[in-house]
């Protein structure tokens, strides 16, 4: 980007139009050294382009992320056909987008720009969000280096503007709107939708790899907050929390059953969790870790449930179907965080093959409605195959639907479990909420990476296992060799594979042998105070 100190604001071009509001130009105020791309970045252009005529939701055209600017100078306003357009306007373009105006620009050529916030209907968004008259998603592309401080603004032509509407920004829920944004004081639905005010209640932004060939790394579908909304439409955050669940003890739910004397300023509450299709609990000892309280987990496999009893002792652990579990009522079951993982053989990239119990699966990732409405979550994480994302997206946007529709923010992603010190290569689909009034929490930064990334190198088999105690519980190797067949041994500072229904042909690395509930239990995470039941 080039900056020259006697300018106002000088930004970035996606538009190289020869189509100008002024035709006296010398070539030389036109063209430099910067304007050109190599023949690599042209190949990326023209990907970039392919993807925009096929994908039914909308993508900014990419010549900012892949570094390809052009000088632009600050001017007040532009005035087209007798109408005014500057900032705080809004306009409907030819592609069936909006703009809100944050600056007009104009090139070295005299060509007039428009930079501001891009918006597009709910309708054209797969599904992802609840489709309401006239509501409208504000969206943004940012590159993984302008993830913190990238505002996600476009640039558009003046030629491309077809007239003016009304935007308005707001956090108010949908059940509690009133804005005239109904067909009333419209003939028609249509006269409503082609004149009516807008409104705008969420963003859906995407991050994405700046790479030879650019692909989204992330995703999110994020509420406004209060600062982001126009004056007049705003409701406090405070307020939308409490009409979704009630008083909210700030700090956590949980209050320590003891007073300190010793005037410690160590917290005396804890956020309370709550652990759905639980299995034997590996996420509670991580929520337990992190200092939350443990309130209770569910899972239908009952050797499963009586490993998590016996780990977490002053939770309740259920053996149940989640239909039962919803058969709670709130008040026994409201936490503060949720983390729930349902069955995903169903929707695995391993599956190659139909199985009786894949209907029953399919309807426990349907139960995400539910749960939610039952135990209302501030924050609600659930973690899936990496399937689901890549083979089975009806399913995914379903349930991203749900999280929308019930006014909580969410982000996901293909998360490398590598990076966050599994030793494991496995890539498995994360995602966040944030119920109403509640911030978005980011993505944990990845701790583990190769030679050279300044993290914590890769966690290997050997690392996991190396050091177990030959006395340490659920721990007896002589059980685990084989009988009368031996493996190819292989190097312990590799990876294990992913334990799958049938094991995932995992045994240890000398080849002689299985490994032991120990063993698996270290190189899945598990602590070393934990213990098996009914195996």
């Amino acid at each position: 980007m080039a900056f020259d100190h006697g300018d106002p604001i000088i930004i970035d071009d996606d538009d190289a139009s020869s189509e100008t509001l002024r035709g006296d130009f010398r070539i030389e105020d036109v063209f430099n050294l910067d304007d050109f791309m190599a023949d690599d970045d042209f190949e990326d252009y023209l990907t970039t382009l392919s993807a925009n005529a096929t994908n039914p939701i909308r993508h900014q055209a990419r010549s900012t992320l892949l570094g390809l600017t052009q000088r632009r100078d600050q001017i007040p306003e532009i005035q087209i056909r007798g109408k005014t357009y500057k900032m705080g306007k809004s306009v409907e373009l030819n592609d069936a987008t909006f703009l809100r105006i944050h600056e007009v620009l104009r090139d070295a050529s005299g060509e007039i720009f428009l930079r501001g916030q891009r918006f597009q209907r709910l309708e054209h968004m797969d599904s992802l969000v609840p489709d309401r008259m006239n509501e409208v998603c504000w969206t943004i592309d940012l590159n993984l280096q302008e993830m913190d401080n990238g505002d996600g603004f476009e640039e558009v032509s003046v030629n491309e503007i077809k007239g003016l509407r009304i935007i308005r920004l707001t956090n108010h829920p949908y059940t509690k709107m009133n804005i005239g944004t109904t067909p009333g004081g419209f003939q028609t639905n249509e006269e409503c939708r082609r004149e009516g005010l807008l409104f705008c209640r969420v963003k859906y932004i995407r991050i994405w790899s700046k790479s030879r060939k650019p692909r989204i790394t992330e995703e999110a579908l994020v509420f406004l907050e209060k600062d982001e909304c126009d004056p007049g439409f705003s409701t406090e955050p405070v307020a939308l929390r409490h009409d979704w669940r009630g008083l909210t003890e700030l700090g956590g739910s949980h209050k320590l059953p003891f007073i300190d004397l010793t005037g410690s300023n160590e917290r005396r509450t804890k956020y309370t969790f709550g652990d759905g299709f639980c299995g034997a609990g590996g996420v509670s000892r991580g929520a337990l870790q992190a200092g939350l309280h443990v309130r209770w987990g569910f899972d239908k496999c009952p050797k499963a449930m009586d490993t998590y009893r016996l780990n977490f002792r002053t939770a309740v652990g259920e053996t149940c179907e989640v239909v039962h579990f919803l058969t709670n009522e709130t008040k026994d079951i409201m936490v503060d965080i949720m983390h729930f993982s349902p069955p995903c053989q169903t929707f695995s990239p391993a599956k190659t093959v139909a199985a009786s119990t894949d209907q029953a699966n399919e309807a426990c990732i349907f139960s995400a409605r539910e749960l939610l409405l039952r135990v209302k979550p501030r924050i609600a994480t659930m973690e899936e195959t990496s399937g689901l994302q890549e083979r089975h997206k009806e399913f995914l946007y379903a349930t991203i639907h749900t999280f929308v529709d019930l006014g909580y923010s969410i982000r996901w992603k293909l998360l490398s479990c590598e990076d966050y010190g599994v030793p494991q290569q496995r890539k498995r689909l994360v995602m966040i909420g944030a119920g109403p009034g509640e911030p978005l929490p980011p993505f944990p930064k990845p701790t583990h990476g190769p030679p050279g990334s300044n993290l914590l190198p890769h966690r290997t088999i050997l690392d996991a296992i190396g050091d177990i105690p030959e006395n340490a519980p659920d721990h007896d190797p002589e059980r685990a060799y084989f009988r009368n067949i031996t493996k190819p041994a292989f190097p312990p500072r590799s990876f294990a594979k992913t334990i799958t229904c049938n094991g995932g042909d995992n045994f240890h690395p000398s080849g002689t042998r299985g490994y032991t509930h120990r063993e698996a239990a270290y190189w899945e995470c598990g602590a070393a105070d934990a213990r098996e039941g009914g195996v």
